[in-house]
């Protein structure tokens, strides 16, 4: 029996490798787009090594970039592909295109390693698309009363008894539970959105599988087999459909026999995602498996971006305690001239609003954004050739942080986006969820985010409720929880700590 592998064989590996180190090597410098390579510092660093500077800090690799080639195409090697960099004055050229040019859904698909995760789903029907823009987004006055009784349902399961003393929390995991709740509860509806089952399924699926990205592409097949993080993916899905799949048999039965139940607001048909997508799927999106898949995808675009904007508010509020005395201010003065409090009431939230857009400029969830694949070769106006295949985006925190876009950039400010909105005519502009030209992080164009709005409505029930009820302050001697990275993205330190104390026994808060 052979124990260890005899010198031929070590030899023949040591050969391959290096052969494959030397494909890697040339193939990053002559078969990428013809613009200039960042992230690499030395002439013998393959893609892999690369891609490992990006994994490591890809938001130092993206603005080296942008301070060299502001005006021009530039491009940065991952694992998976070359990334081509357009200047911000492409904006409205990329977003004139449509999508059998420049495709932003196979983009997503592309990031998301669909073929591997399972999220390639999103290639096969627009659905969730279409009923967040027309009827999610228009309905959230109407659902906002819901939103409001489902966080105070989770405050009451998930927030320590703080009355009389000082309490350590994990904002991460904390606020992870109360957004799940809240998003299940406009998704799926009562009862499905406090079933354990569902709850865990809807967060633990969306865990981060960037460690795919570190490896070549040829091995993704293999390795994701012997991923935990991939396995488990697969068990949220089949608990999905498990779970939804009867729920959506029930519903379409009631329906079509006019069996009246008492659901939220009275009526047969819930108003929530989940009936809005059964009620409009075309035939080739009506089956329950796929409506249940498309549902647990939702938790993906939704659940955590949301929860980590939250978690970094609270980590900012902390920091910088002397800015939570004019926002409860704000609150108060609102609910007072609004008797009460409603949906209206959110959008009157200026200095909230621009605290949030503060927040997320110096914590984007990733330093790229406007992401397209390109299904025809097409040439920009200044001759740059994006080839067909290509994967393109733009340096989106870079932009936003250039100081001919925002004064100060180093700077917290974050009242500035309110007092921007106090110029005569950009009363509308400057907003949290509102995209720009130079503010991408949700896209812009009819191609942008569409869940941002709700996203912004739910942050803000979540922020008016903890801001009135809670004191929160950093641990003794301690500073802001340091953000982690993964290649573009940004993530608030799961393991921050942070102190809470109830301000009153009574709530505080307008609702």
């Amino acid at each position: 029996m052979v124990l260890f592998p005899d010198a031929f064989s070590i030899w023949v590996s040591l050969i391959l490798l290096a052969c494959y180190y030397i494909f890697s090597l040339l193939s990053l410098r002559l078969l990428g787009p013809k613009v200039p390579l960042v992230g690499v510092t030395s002439l013998l660093e393959s893609r892999i090594i690369a891609n490992w500077h990006f994994f490591k800090d890809g938001k130092s690799v993206v603005n080296s970039g942008y301070a060299k080639f502001k005006s021009h195409a530039y491009r940065l090697a991952r694992n998976d592909a070359d990334i081509i960099i357009l200047p911000v004055e492409h904006v409205d050229e990329i977003r004139a295109l449509p999508a059998n040019i420049a495709n932003p859904t196979l983009a997503h698909a592309h990031n998301l390693l669909g073929q591997h995760t399972q999220m390639d789903i999103i290639l096969r029907s627009d659905l969730h698309f279409r009923m967040i823009q027309s009827k999610l987004t228009p309905s959230l006055g109407s659902l906002t009363e819901s939103m409001q009784d489902e966080l105070n349902y989770g405050i009451s399961k998930h927030f320590p008894a703080c009355q009389d003393e000082w309490v350590v929390i994990k904002p991460y995991h904390l606020l992870l539970h109360l957004v799940s709740r809240i998003s299940a509860r406009i998704f799926v509806g009562l009862p499905l959105c406090r079933d354990d089952q569902w709850l865990e399924a809807s967060v633990q699926f969306t865990e981060n599988i960037v460690f795919l990205r570190l490896l070549p592409t040829w091995l993704h097949g293999v390795i994701k087999y012997l991923l935990p993080s991939i396995w488990r993916a697969s068990a949220y899905i089949r608990t999905a459909k498990k779970l939804l799949v009867p729920e959506i048999l029930r519903r379409r039965k009631a329906w079509d026999s006019a069996i009246f139940e008492h659901a939220e607001g009275g009526s047969l048909r819930q108003q929530n995602l989940l009936s809005w997508m059964i009620e409009c799927a075309n035939e080739d999106e009506a089956d329950p498996a796929h409506l249940a898949h498309l549902e647990i995808v939702i938790s993906l675009a939704s659940i955590h971006t949301t929860q980590m904007n939250v978690v970094h508010v609270l980590y900012d509020l902390a920091a910088h305690p002397n800015f939570v005395e004019p926002l409860r201010n704000e609150i108060e003065t609102i609910a007072r001239e609004d008797g009460g409090w409603h949906k209206a009431s959110y959008s009157k939230l200026r200095k909230l609003d621009s605290f949030l857009k503060e927040s997320q400029r110096f914590n984007p969830p990733s330093v790229l954004s406007y992401h397209r694949v390109m299904q025809q070769s097409h040439v920009l106006r200044d001759g740059t050739r994006l080839p067909k295949g290509s994967h393109i985006a733009m340096a989106v925190n870079a932009i936003q942080n250039d100081p001919a876009v925002t004064s100060s950039p180093d700077t917290f400010d974050p009242f500035r986006y309110a007092r921007l909105r106090d110029v005569v005519g950009e009363g509308h502009m400057h907003q949290f969820a509102t995209t720009e030209p130079k503010h991408l992080n949700f896209g812009h164009g009819k191609f942008a985010c569409p869940g941002r709005f709700f996203a912004s409505l739910e942050i803000k029930t979540i922020l008016v409720k903890l801001i009135m009820n809670y004191d929160f302050r950093l641990l003794p001697g301690s500073s802001r929880p340091a953000n982690l990275s993964a290649h573009e993205f940004i993530f608030p330190n799961p393991d921050g700590r942070l102190q809470v104390k109830a301000r009153s026994k009574e709530s505080l808060a307008p609702f």
